[in-house]
Parts: structure tokens; C-alpha cells; sequence
């Protein structure tokens, strides 16, 4: 009221005493109005900010669990598919597994026992070339005689060694022909994991966006500022729509590795 008179000495000097009082009280309120503009706009946004929550309130409850349950939903399948894969991975293991070993074993037990005898034949074989290239004719003729006493076994060492490396080779081709069929099945597996993980990392970045505007918004509601708590309720329904998108995509995705799971079942050799 002080600013009021002082307003009111102001205009009786400006104008003069004639002043009309109808003047002067219009001048009084339209100061009194003007100066409760800014405290009608805060109202007005704080009654527009609980209009807002109260109508994205179910959308938002709803969305929340939604969320939670096709995120559910995906990571049952997901495990039971992580589970499916390592039980057909290990059946593609199991097939001639026990053949495969046997060969190998033998192929490596046959290499181990003609190794010196082959080892001395390529020895003396290197030592004639050195004889013969120092121009040391009697030591390079003596060598060769020692290196042709061992010419047969060593023929026949490096023949069963080939014979045994042959079958463990073809076995392993026969095999892989086999297993080729339900393999090719997995083989999409691989690039729709990859696609799974990378989307994981832009859902981390907007759940850690939500989950910040979730404290706001709590704290917000705590502290009685509805345009804060309206404003972080709106930008984690975004996220989480964003959420839901990236969770039905990798479901799809998921859906796909159990058909492709499916097919390599039906593959696997009998």
C-alpha cells in the first residue's frame, strides 16, 4: 500500500489536485492486477502440470507393467534358448566323437613311433648335401650308404604314418558332412546375437535416462512440485516406450533363434 500512495502523491503532483478519484482508483487497480500476474501464470502452469499427470497416470502405470512383463517374457525365452543351444552344441560334439579320438590317438601314436627312425633319415640326408657341397666326396659316399641301409623302413614308416593320418582326416570330412546340415541351421544364430547385444547397449542408455527421471519425478511428488514431477513423468513414459520397442524387437529376435534352434534339431544326425 506504501507504493500506492507514494503512486498516488506522484500523479497529484504530475496532474494536479484535480485529479478525479474514478482515475486514480483505475490507476490502483491495474497496479494491484499487474502485480499478480506472475503468481496466476505459476497456478495456472501448476493446475495444467496435475492435469497432465492425471491424464497420463494409466498410460503410465499400464506401461510400466507392460514393460515389466514382455521383458520377462523375453529373457524366459532368451535362457531357454541359451540353454537349447548349448545342448545341441554338445550333441554336434558327441557325433563319432569316440572314432574321431581313436583315430587321432593312432595317428599321433604311429607319427611319435617312427619319429627317430625319420628324424636319423632326414639327418643323414642333410649331412651327404653338406658332404657333398664341401666337396668331401668319401664322407658324403659313406653317409649315403648309412642313409640307403634305412631307405625301406623309412618308406614304410612314412607310409603308415600317411595311412593313419588319412583315416583320421576322411573320418573328420565324413563327420563334418554330417554335422554341415544342422551347423548351417545354427549359422543365423550368431549374426541375431549380435544384433540382440548391440541394441542392449542403446536399451542401457535409455533405461539409465529413465531411471533418472523415475528419482525426479519421486522427488518431485515428495517435495509438491507438480510441473518437475509432470515434466519427469513425461520424459520416462518416452524411455520406457522406447524400451518397450527395443524389448519386442529382441523378442522377435529371440523367436527367431528358437525357429533356427528348431531347425538344427531336426538336422542332427541320427
Amino acid at each position: 500500500m506504501e507504493d500506492l500512495r507514494r503512486k498516488y502523491g506522484a500523479a497529484e503532483k504530475r496532474y494536479g489536485a484535480g485529479l478525479s478519484s474514478r482515475w486514480i482508483g483505475l490507476l490502483i487497480f491495474l497496479t494491484v492486477l499487474t502485480a499478480h500476474v506472475p503468481l496466476a501464470s505459476a497456478a495456472a502452469d501448476w493446475d495444467s502440470a496435475l492435469e497432465q499427470i492425471h491424464t497420463l497416470y494409466s498410460d503410465y502405470t499400464g506401461l510400466q507393467t507392460a514393460l515389466k512383463s514382455e521383458s520377462a517374457r523375453t529373457q524366459t525365452l532368451r535362457k531357454q534358448n541359451n540353454a537349447d543351444l548349448k545342448a545341441i552344441n554338445l550333441k554336434l560334439k558327441a557325433v563319432d566323437a569316440g572314432l574321431l579320438n581313436r583315430l587321432k590317438t593312432e595317428a599321433e601314436a604311429m607319427k611319435k613311433k617312427h619319429a627317430p627312425l625319420l628324424e636319423e633319415y632326414t639327418s643323414l640326408s642333410k649331412q651327404i648335401s653338406a658332404a657333398r657341397k664341401a666337396g668331401n666326396l668319401k664322407a658324403a659316399a659313406l653317409l649315403e650308404i648309412k642313409r640307403n641301409k634305412l631307405k625301406a623302413a623309412a618308406a614304410s614308416a612314412r607310409s603308415e604314418v600317411k595311412a593313419k593320418n588319412t583315416a583320421y582326416a576322411e573320418a573328420r570330412a565324413l563327420t563334418a558332412a554330417k554335422l554341415k546340415p544342422a551347423k548351417d541351421a545354427l549359422a543365423p544364430i550368431s549374426s541375431l546375437k549380435k544384433q540382440i547385444t548391440a541394441q542392449n547397449k542403446a536399451a542401457s542408455t535409455a533405461q539409465t535416462e529413465r531411471a533418472e527421471a523415475d528419482r525426479r519425478y519421486k522427488a518431485a511428488i515428495t517435495s509438491g512440485d507438480a510441473v518437475a514431477a509432470a515434466a519427469a513423468m513425461k520424459w520416462s513414459y518416452a524411455r520406457m516406450g522406447e524400451l518397450r520397442t527395443f524389448g519386442q524387437q529382441s523378442y522377435v529376435w529371440e523367436q527367431k533363434i528358437t525357429l533356427a534352434l528348431r531347425a538344427a534339431e531336426a538336422k542332427l544326425p541320427k
